[in-house]
């Protein structure tokens, strides 16, 4: 095939992923029984099935696939470079072209696979939850209440006791991951969680640099959890990404799934994470109203916590850098772009679920 043929074929090939994206995100936007029938349908059986084949796989696939996409996107950028220099301009077109194809393909992929879990806003009706705007006051008190209960977790646990990285014990943390999920289903059957498919990221200490602290992969379906963060953290994460593996995308959602399933586990090092984590959250938006209540909680902290603060910050401060800018613009704008229209700070929104899960007036 010549060089004109192969650039038709192409040009073909590109026009009709575009109009397969442009015809299901109009099935999304106009038919409910589509929606219904990809989000219960489908998605249940194409996420299944990927954690069922990869789930027997003790190394993250999604990961080696992603090295192989970037070394494979590389030499295809140094051949493209190098047929400009030579002027071959047809050749260059072509390879411009077989770019353009690759990246819409795959964001086909994306789409069907799992981006088209960002239109899903099903959790208020799943959860019985109203969510509203709340007030400073509303705040303080929630913080409050997450402050009871992740003092007395640490205290459960040993005030004194440095929670570090669990290591060889991550495996253990999924299982027991497992075990929450099915405790929790029993009171919320959409959370029924089947076929497990957790993975220890291979780009964790990369992570860092990043500010990630755990990743569901979209083409593989694997939950990745960066476990190089020290080990307070890791329960919570675990649950978060297997939240995300269950079809719910936004943040806030997500965020909200960890803390019901962690919050209610046996495992108390499970209750400490979720109520740690909520209680950060719901402790920095109070400081952006009200100072003084935000001083006047932490002093209510029992010392164990504010170690693990401490341990968290200094961990970060090691890899902060223009490296962890650049990535939370573009993972702010991949969010936006995603239906999440406060980027990053959905993940704050976790505070509004959270006031109305606990009633507060």
């Amino acid at each position: 095939m010549d060089t004109n043929a192969k650039i038709r074929h192409i040009g073909v090939r590109i026009l009709v992923t575009i109009l397969c994206v442009i015809i299901l995100k109009g099935l999304f936007t106009f038919s409910h029984r589509f929606e219904g029938w990809y989000f219960h349908r489908f998605y249940f059986w194409i996420s299944n099935l990927l954690r069922t084949v990869l789930g027997t796989i003790p190394f993250s696939v999604g990961d080696v696939i992603y090295a192989a996409w970037v070394i494979t996107g590389s030499i295809n950028l140094l051949k493209l470079c190098y047929k400009l220099i030579k002027t071959q301009w047809k050749e260059s077109f072509l390879y411009f072209l077989k770019g353009i194809s690759a990246v819409l393909t795959l964001y086909l992929a994306f789409l069907v696979l799992w981006g088209f879990n960002y239109d899903r806003f099903s959790l208020e009706k799943d959860m019985q939850l109203e969510v509203n705007e709340y007030s400073t006051q509303q705040l303080y008190k929630l913080a409050d209440t997450l402050l009871q209960q992740v003092n007395a977790n640490r205290v459960e646990m040993g005030d004194t006791l440095s929670v570090t990285h669990p290591g060889a014990d991550s495996v253990q943390l999924f299982q027991r991951a497992v075990v929450a999920y099915d405790q929790a289903a029993q009171q919320w059957p959409v959370l029924k969680y089947t076929h497990p498919c957790l993975k220890t990221s291979l780009y964790g200490t990369w992570m860092n640099y990043m500010n990630v602290g755990g990743y569901l992969n979209p083409f593989t379906g694997e939950a990745q959890v960066n476990v190089t963060t020290p080990g307070f953290l890791h329960p919570f994460t675990i649950c978060h990404e297997v939240a995300h593996q269950l079809g719910y995308g936004a943040e806030e959602e997500a965020n909200f799934i960890g803390y019901l399933v962690a919050g209610h586990a046996k495992d108390v090092r499970f209750r400490y994470a979720a109520n740690f984590e909520m209680f950060m959250y719901s402790i920095r938006q109070l400081r952006w109203q009200d100072t003084t209540m935000t001083k006047e909680l932490w002093q209510k902290a029992v010392p164990g916590i504010h170690e693990d603060y401490h341990q968290l910050k200094n961990f970060y401060h090691k890899y902060s850098g223009p490296v962890d800018d650049y990535t939370s613009m573009i993972y702010d704008q991949y969010l936006k772009a995603n239906k999440q229209e406060k980027g990053i700070s959905s993940y704050n929104e976790v505070v509004g679920w959270l006031i109305a899960y606990f009633h507060i007036h």
